[in-house]
C-alpha cells in the first residue's frame, strides 16, 4: 500500500491486489553462494523511504538476494492520485485465507495453500451513494507466507470496473521475497498482475494473473498463470477522509470530481 498504505503484514489499504507467492524460479533473482553483506554501515541504504524518482535511482539498482531487509528500502508513498468508481458490493474490507496457483501452460500447484491477505475497498460515497476508491503509485504491501514475507512495490497501478459484477486492477510490480528466519531478501522479481474480482451471485471469485518480467520487462516463457482465490466479506464499508501519512482523501475527492466534469457528485458536508 507503502503508501497511503501501511507496510504491514498481510494488509493492503490502498490497492485492490493480491500478491502471492507463486514459486520459485520463475524470473527470481536467487540467493547464490554465501549471504552478500549489505547493510546500513555501507552507507548506501537510506536513513527515510526516498521519493520515486530518487528511489528508482538510488535504491532500485541496488536490491539484490542476500540483502538484510529495512523499510527505508521502500519508496515513499507519495505520488499521483487517481479516483476510480467500485461496484456496491465491493466496498467494505475483505479477508483471504487461502490460494491455489493455475499455470496457463504446464502442471500447477493443484492444491490450496495459506497466503493471508486483507484489502479494503472505498475510501468515499459521491453526493448519489456510488462508491470510489483512491489509488496511489508508488503503493506498496505485504503478504505472509510460511517461509517469508513476500513485499511488492507497485510502479504503476489502474483501476477499472468492467461491469457492475467485475472490477480489475491492472499494475507492474517489483516483488521481494524476504526470509522470516534471517530477514534478508531471497529473491527479485518484476512482474505484471491483473487482479479480477468477479461477484456471481453466489460468491466473489478473486484471480490474480501473473506474468513474470525479465531485465527488458519482456514476459517470460512459461511464466504466466492465475493465483485463485475466494475472499471473504469481513466489515462494511467506512469512510477514509484523511490516510496515515496526513493525505487528505476527502479534499482529493471533491478536488478529482470537479476537475473532471462532475462537480453534481460532489458530497456535501
Amino acid at each position: 500500500m507503502k503508501a497511503g498504505i501501511i507496510t504491514l503484514v498481510c494488509v493492503c489499504v490502498n490497492t485492490a491486489a493480491m500478491f502471492f507467492d507463486c514459486g520459485s524460479g520463475l524470473a527470481a533473482e536467487p540467493l547464490r553462494g554465501g549471504v552478500e553483506q549489505y547493510d546500513v554501515a555501507k552507507g548506501w541504504i537510506p536513513t527515510e523511504r526516498l521519493g520515486l524518482s530518487d528511489w528508482e535511482k538510488q535504491v532500485a539498482p541496488k536490491l539484490k538476494a542476500g540483502l538484510s531487509w529495512s523499510d527505508n528500502l521502500l519508496p515513499e508513498s507519495t505520488g499521483a492520485v487517481v479516483w476510480v468508481k467500485i461496484p456496491d458490493w465491493l466496498a467494505g474490507s475483505w479477508h483471504i485465507e487461502k490460494a491455489r496457483y493455475v499455470r496457463d501452460v504446464g502442471p500447477d500447484t493443484g492444491e490450496e495453500v495459506t497466503n493471508i491477505e486483507d484489502d479494503a475497498f472505498g475510501y468515499q460515497q459521491d453526493s448519489k451513494g456510488g462508491y470510489w476508491h483512491m489509488m496511489r503509485v508508488p503503493v506498496t504491501n505485504v503478504t505472509e507466507t510460511d517461509t517469508n514475507y513476500a513485499r511488492f512495490i507497485h510502479h504503476t497501478q489502474t483501476g477499472t470496473m468492467l461491469t457492475p459484477a467485475q472490477f480489475v486492477v491492472e499494475g507492474e510490480n517489483m516483488e521481494l521475497r524476504v526470509s522470516r528466519k534471517t530477514g534478508r531478501v531471497v529473491s527479485i522479481r518484476r512482474r505484471h498482475d491483473r487482479y479480477s474480482w468477479l461477484f456471481n451471485g453466489a460468491f466473489v471469485a478473486a484471480d490474480d494473473h501473473v506474468e513474470y518480467l525479465d531485465a527488458a520487462h519482456k514476459v517470460q516463457q512459461g511464466s504466466q498463470g492465475t493465483v485463485k482465490t475466494r475472499p471473504t466479506k469481513v466489515g462494511p464499508y467506512k469512510r477514509i477522509d484523511k490516510l496515515p501519512d496526513g493525505f487528505d482523501a476527502r479534499a482529493s475527492f471533491k478536488e478529482y470530481l470537479i476537475k473532471n466534469g462532475m462537480s453534481d457528485l460532489v458530497p456535501i458536508d
